[in-house]
């Protein structure tokens, strides 16, 4: 009951503070970074969290992390479950989790990625495999020496190509990224209990209304379709749904509508209407409203923009003049 109570209070941390806190702190990080507007990368950095808030708060990260411990140790309490990691230790952070603290070694470095949600999508084509789909995942182990260098060889491969400025390798960029995070999943499949029996009913009903929506989000924009496929009512999804993720459920049925329109603009010519048509929306006007809403300029404008105006990158020194709104993220 206290946890359910503590979780309600949680402080979502967005990329974009994420972006700020690092182009702040740039020097004090130490090792390699990369920022660009969808993903980071780093290499021999440190810490792997860095409050500058109270650490009694609880943080609810929009991003998901890849963590390899490469020195020293930490102890983030994640989901309310303290994770002890130390070198050759793989932390894997999906969107959704709520860190509350993180106890440090003096020696701490380590290398490894985050991504936010839509970038993540974006890489398998809009279709995540299903344990993507499952907002709180998060896992721990160590890993063989070979396992550890193959994870090396990806993070360093991922830097030099995202230090390439060049269009052509965004789309290497995405297939690199899906292998890494491919390799992750069979590291965990083979590492953890495969048991969705000690899930709560909560976590469950989650799981189940990503799944839907993944299925369904181009044709289906209401809640209530949801709601009637899991046999709750609207208004009980979508406390839930807010509980467990910190974000509302229209939220991430818009996003995952938004990005699929957004593949359909970057990567086919189908005429506007066409489209409009093809997501079930009642007229082309209504079709380009809710672009123009969700995405901030309109569906014709976003289908002229250069490729790096969509996911593109900007370098670390670009990004110091990020907004801060004075939370400080989790890194």
């Amino acid at each position: 009951m206290r946890e359910n109570k503590l979780i309600s209070r949680v402080r979502t941390t967005s990329f974009k503070k994420i972006v700020s806190y690092l182009a702040s702190n740039k020097a004090n990080l130490g090792g390699d970074i990369y920022v660009g507007t969808e993903f980071a990368i780093g290499l021999g950095c440190l810490p792997p969290f860095s409050p500058v808030h109270d650490k009694t708060d609880l943080v609810r990260l929009d991003v998901l992390r890849v963590i390899i411990i490469k020195s020293g140790w930490c102890e983030p309490v994640i989901n309310f479950k303290k994770y002890r990691c130390g070198p050759g230790d793989i932390l894997f952070i999906n969107w959704g989790v709520a860190i509350k603290e993180d106890a440090l070694g003096r020696d701490i470095t380590f290398d490894g990625f985050m991504m936010t949600q839509e970038y993540l999508k974006m890489i398998f084509h809009g279709r995540l495999p299903k344990r993507f789909l499952s907002p709180n995942l998060c896992f721990s182990f160590h890993m063989q020496d070979f396992e550890l260098d193959i994870w090396s060889q990806y993070i360093r491969q991922l830097y030099s190509l995202a230090n390439i400025q060049s269009m052509a390798n965004e789309e290497a960029m995405k297939a690199l990224f899906g292998s890494a995070m491919a390799f992750a999943m069979s590291l965990y499949k083979s590492r953890m209990p495969q048991n969705d029996d000690m899930w709560s009913r909560s976590k469950e009903l989650i799981e189940h209304f990503l799944y839907f929506v993944d299925q369904y989000a181009k044709t289906q924009h209401e809640l209530d379709f949801y709601a009637s496929k899991l046999c709750v009512s609207t208004h009980y999804l979508g406390m839930i749904v807010k509980k467990e993720t910190g974000e509302t459920a229209k939220a991430i049925l818009d996003k995952a509508l938004l990005l699929l329109i957004k593949l359909e603009l970057r990567y086919s010519n189908k005429p506007l209407q066409v489209l409009a048509d093809e997501f079930h929306f009642v007229t082309l006007s209504a079709f380009c409203k809710f672009f123009k809403r969700c995405a901030g300029v309109t569906a014709s404008e976003y289908r002229t923009m250069p490729d790096n105006q969509h996911e593109g990158s900007l370098p670390l020194y670009n990004l110091e003049k990020a907004e801060s709104k004075g939370e400080g993220p989790y890194l």
